[in-house]
């Protein structure tokens, strides 16, 4: 198969699907389909039959939609702009006015006190974004109650209907997902036959993302605990993250931020450890949501470091998005400086980690994701430089965890950050903020 006719299979064998499936409605034949691949814990979008791909081009197509695939960030978002912070019309603080809705949200409650609002003031018919299935499943749907939105969702979940769900829909409708979802939807619209689809979008909102995980991950904590899981909640009770994983008889919460026991540090870490996400998120520059109108998320700043229930910073992309913002009633915002994105996103605020993953390459016999992002002289972009231990937890724990050897994952991982977990063991002991 030449390179005209390369398919999103290239895709799926390099395990860099992110589950957005805006190829499986791109694809002329219907001949690609989400489907959950238990080895990897995700779902992945895999073709039917490769010889109907030798009939058509996939650069055009399926590979043209994904945002795993050759993007060129800077050419369709402006990232270069503000030391590739994206184009930015303004940046602001804020929370929900109302107090149980800020709690109850995973920081701040912006987004869902947006949608609300919007509802009421009927601009929009609905809102799109993942709802509650069942187990750790969630798929997109039209809703217009906001207390069917979820808190953060960290595990890889099916965003395939939330193109169908445009498609099939006449109406505005408020836009909800990751940055790699929207990018890839953002793309979708570009296409001749679907730019009807952008009347229909109201707006695009996004949250700040560092990674999310294989189910793996998940699996691994259930096990772990000898708890047999029905739902998992990440984030609970304002803004420190609790998570609560739960059946139809009981429920355990683990404060993520400040484990009491060995157990809970050793646990949490190997199960939120950066280095052990989807393979994507290993490559990805787009942190902060270059294709939408605004994005959210939380301000770990300096400035709130006493706020125990939840701020959001909220950064508005094109002038549609920050009309909206300036707009809102239900929420208290304060201004915001664009130093205080770096300061609040740490690494997610520029693409440190997919560019020196890119460039480094130590998957040397594989297909590697070439996004387009400039490296000019002028700008202040490094690399970082890994580790052995980061590459034996992308190559080699990874591998332990999908297998499902979830003993032997624990205790490689604990010599692995030894010093890290005994530090912090250390610390409570002493009765210290860790």
């Amino acid at each position: 198969m030449n390179d005209k006719h390369i398919s999103i299979k290239i895709i799926e064998d390099n395990d860099l699907c992110i589950s957005c499936g805006s190829c499986t409605h791109i694809c002329p034949f219907d001949n690609i389909f989400m489907e959950y691949i238990e080895i990897r814990g995700k779902y992945d979008a895999v073709v039917q039959d490769e010889d109907v791909c030798l009939n058509c081009n996939g650069m055009k197509n399926c590979l043209a939609v994904c945002p795993s695939y050759n993007v060129n960030y800077e050419a369709l978002a402006f990232s270069s702009e503000n030391n590739f912070l994206g184009k930015i019309e303004n940046v602001y603080n804020g929370y929900s006015k109302n107090t149980n809705s800020r709690y109850k949200a995973s920081s701040g409650g912006f987004i869902r006190t947006l949608g609300k609002e919007l509802l009421e003031k009927k601009v929009i018919d609905g809102i799109i974004t993942i709802t509650h299935d069942k187990g750790l499943d969630y798929t997109p749907k039209i809703i217009t109650d906001v207390d069917m939105m979820p808190t953060s969702i960290y595990h890889n979940i099916n965003y395939d209907n939330a193109i169908e769900l445009l498609m099939n829909n006449d109406g505005k409708y408020l836009l909800i997902g990751l940055p790699c979802q929207i990018t890839s939807i953002e793309q979708f619209t570009e296409k001749k036959k679907y730019k009807y689809l952008h009347e229909r979008i109201y707006a695009k909102v996004t949250l700040i993302c560092g990674y999310t995980f294989d189910r793996t991950n998940m699996e691994f904590f259930e096990s772990i605990n000898n708890f047999s899981m029905d739902t998992i909640s990440y984030r609970e009770n304002g803004r420190y993250r609790k998570t609560r994983i739960s059946n139809y008889n009981s429920s355990i919460l683990f404060d993520v931020y400040n484990p009491s026991t060995v157990n809970e540090n050793i646990n949490n870490a190997l199960m939120f450890d950066k280095w052990m996400p989807q393979k994507h998120c290993l490559y990805c520059v787009d942190h902060m949501g270059y294709c939408a109108d605004i994005v959210v998320g939380d301000a770990w700043q300096k400035r709130y470091k006493e706020d125990k229930v939840g701020t959001n910073i909220v950064v508005t992309r094109t002038k549609h998005g920050d009309n909206i913002v300036k707009d809102l009633e239900s929420i208290f915002l304060e201004e915001g400086y664009l130093s205080e994105i770096e300061e609040s996103q740490h690494m997610y605020a520029k693409p440190f980690l997919g560019l020196s993953i890119a460039k480094e390459n130590f998957y040397k016999d594989e297909f590697v994701v070439k996004h387009i992002l400039s490296n000019n002289e002028d700008t202040d972009v490094t690399f970082i430089s890994f580790s052995l231990k980061d590459k034996i937890k992308i190559r080699f724990l990874k591998r332990i965890l999908r297998k499902k050897y979830f003993l032997v994952a624990k205790y490689i991982f604990v010599l692995l950050e030894f010093k890290v977990i005994g530090k912090r063991i250390v610390k409570r002991i002493l009765g210290r903020k860790i």
